[in-house]
């Protein structure tokens, strides 16, 4: 009986212990990122208030090891940098776009007062309140921090960014006086793929055929056409149909076929061309391109009307065409450009024997284009991508 007492009074004890151990566990508040978030910002302020810059750099890195990087812990440590002149590119190796793109976030919330988000991403939002003290208080320690650099500068931009005018900063990224620093960098690698995406191209040419030489007998035509093909990165790849029209000013001889003796007087004139060509931008410049290209097909024209009555068929001459040239456009907006076209054509129109004439006509055209991608728009867009204009 007494070791069955003993049992009984141990078991109760262990009992007692765990119940112990459970109600600390279940009833005991544990402190997560929420409240450290919250008080590590009210504290932050206050070290800045009083320019304890060292406390705040170590109350920081703390926020950091218990939290991970956060875009409020980002944003405190850039504008502590800027406050300290300390080099901010250290900081920007942490996917900094992502930051810039939640801080942009949080103030496109605030802008439309849509703070009823934020209870279904507190995680993304680092568990600070969007508007409430953290941010006004580094809103005007950014904008009093501008006056400390130079507009050019990376530090100005940054300092900008968090301040008054959150929009800028992608189409700032693209300047040349910050192609060097490493947030930029990290923007042009982010943007290259989307940049790389092909785009259609549709376009419509109308202008003049003018032949040389020999050829020049025949005169100055009219020139109708479009081009459907594709554009990427630099290089455009295009099928290009055209016809040339209207009866040649003064007549000209010409034979049914080469088997044919007899040459005919004629004005008739109406031919086209069909071809592929390629081109490249050499220069590219705020909604400006210049572009040199080649190309060949197959040209020709009919000289010969059909002559039902004497059973004889219409006759035509035709060749192979290389042809080579200059292309200017400029674009009104990303997508849509009016542009002109010259070309030197290469053929010999004497190879069937039909006229025996020769020389290489020169074509000029207008043309009014689209280049179109949704997809490769949609991401430049959210990227803030100045993309041609």
């Amino acid at each position: 009986m007494k070791k069955i007492g003993i049992f009984f009074v141990a078991a109760l004890l262990i009992s007692s212990v765990f119940c112990q151990d459970f109600d600390d566990l279940l009833t005991k508040k544990q402190v997560d990122c929420s409240d450290i978030a919250h008080n590590s910002s009210l504290h932050f302020i206050k070290y800045m208030t009083v320019y304890e810059v060292d406390s705040a750099k170590h109350l920081l890195d703390y926020w950091e090891n218990r939290c991970g990087i956060r875009e409020p812990i980002f944003r405190a440590k850039i504008l502590l940098a800027l406050i300290t002149s300390e080099c901010v590119d250290s900081l920007l190796t942490k996917e900094p776009l992502n930051q810039i793109f939640n801080y942009q976030s949080r103030m496109d919330m605030i802008r439309s007062a849509r703070y009823y988000l934020y209870d279904d991403y507190r995680s993304y939002y680092g568990y600070i309140p969007p508007g409430e003290e953290f941010d006004i208080f580094t809103r005007q320690l950014a904008f009093d921090l501008k006056n400390n650099y130079t507009p050019e500068s990376l530090e100005y931009v940054l300092a900008e960014f968090y301040s008054n005018n959150y929009d800028v900063i992608l189409s700032k990224l693209q300047s040349k006086t910050l192609e060097n620093c490493l947030l930029a960098k990290e923007y042009e690698k982010a943007v290259k793929p989307y940049k790389s995406m092909p785009e259609f191209h549709f376009a419509l040419l109308a202008g003049i055929w003018i032949p040389t030489g020999a050829l020049a007998q025949i005169g100055v035509h009219p020139d109708l056409g479009i081009q459907v093909g594709w554009k990427q990165r630099k290089i455009n790849y295009d099928f290009t149909l055209t016809t040339k029209f209207a009866d040649a000013p003064r007549k000209y001889y010409a034979k049914r076929n080469k088997k044919s003796e007899e040459d005919e007087l004629t004005d008739r004139f109406f031919g086209g061309y069909i071809g592929f060509e390629l081109s490249g931008d050499i220069l590219s410049k705020k909604g400006h391109e210049i572009q040199i290209g080649g190309g060949g097909g197959y040209d020709g024209f009919f000289v010969l009307k059909e002559k039902k009555d004497e059973n004889l068929k219409a006759s035509a001459t035709s060749s192979f065409n290389l042809n080579f040239g200059l292309a200017y456009r400029y674009y009104i907006s990303h997508n849509f450009y009016l542009g002109l076209r010259v070309k030197y054509n290469i053929v010999d129109y004497t190879l069937n024997k039909v006229i025996d004439f020769t020389g290489n006509p020169i074509t000029v055209q207008f043309s009014i284009g689209i280049l179109r991608s949704d997809a490769k728009d949609e991401y430049l867009k959210m990227y803030g991508f100045k993309f041609r204009k």
